[in-house]
């Protein structure tokens, strides 16, 4: 049975909050390895903000083509909260308060909430999947810490693939191992991607572009024009840059 990573809770010693145990408060940024280190300031500027409020939108589309997602819990956060003090140890409690919290752009505090549903429930890949979810929303395109975070959320979505496997969570984790090179490893996800549901057409599109980034010319272009069949596609812009991938790919420059 797989089990996650960083499936515990301990309380921060700077912020004096719980959060799982990584190498560092996923509140505050707070070394939890060396409790001596002084206080890390966790923000976003205005352009991480705006980039990660477009990937959380590109995350409900797909989570709703997929999962049929609501994404109205945050109309209910307060009586989620109320709930969990009631139930503090029912996993389905702390993943809706997860999930409102997501939908309302805390991505640090629906990890924590995320965790405490894991723990209650060892198997809720869902929840797993969501905390990798956020990690990856928390991505710091302008820092140096951009590995610590891919790290945490390909970790949660290797798990919830173990457990649970699944077209979204394939497609997502096979982006980012074949953002870090790991194209061929890639290629294998989206295999299994298809082999479960043939018919989401962005399978085709990622397994198309990284068979381009191994030089595989006609295999790119048979997945990007398989791409280019389907009627309906989550983003509407896909189609415009597949085009112009076969158009790279087949004309001289």
């Amino acid at each position: 049975m797989a089990e996650a990573l960083y499936n515990k809770l301990v309380v921060c010693p700077n912020c004096t909050q719980e959060t799982p145990n990584y190498e560092d408060c996923v509140l505050c940024g707070h070394s939890l390895a060396d409790p001596d280190a002084p206080p890390v300031v966790v923000e976003e500027d205005d352009i991480q903000k705006m980039m990660m409020d477009a990937k959380l939108e590109e995350i409900k589309v797909k989570r709703g083509l997929l999962f049929d997602d609501p994404w109205d819990h945050a109309p209910w956060l307060e009586r989620l909260q109320i709930l969990s003090q009631i139930a503090p140890d029912h996993p389905k409690v702390h993943y809706y308060i997860g999930a409102a919290l997501t939908e309302m752009g805390e991505y640090r505090q629906a990890i924590v909430s995320y965790t405490r549903a894991m723990i209650a429930d060892p198997d809720m890949a869902d929840a797993i999947r969501r905390r990798g979810d956020c990690q990856y929303l928390l991505v710091p395109v302008l820092s140096g810490d951009v590995q610590a975070y891919y790290d945490r959320a390909t970790a949660d979505y290797e798990t919830a693939l173990a457990l649970d496997p699944d077209v979204y969570t394939f497609n997502v984790h096979g982006s980012i191992i074949s953002s870090l090179g790991k194209v061929d490893e890639a290629i294998g996800e989206y295999d299994q991607a298809i082999a479960l549901d043939p018919d989401y057409s962005e399978t085709y599109f990622n397994r198309g572009y990284a068979y381009k980034l191994k030089g595989e010319v006609d295999s790119a272009v048979a997945d990007f024009e398989k791409f280019l069949s389907f009627e309906n596609h989550w983003n509407a812009e896909m189609p415009a840059q597949a085009q112009a991938h076969i158009k790279d790919l087949t004309e001289p420059d």
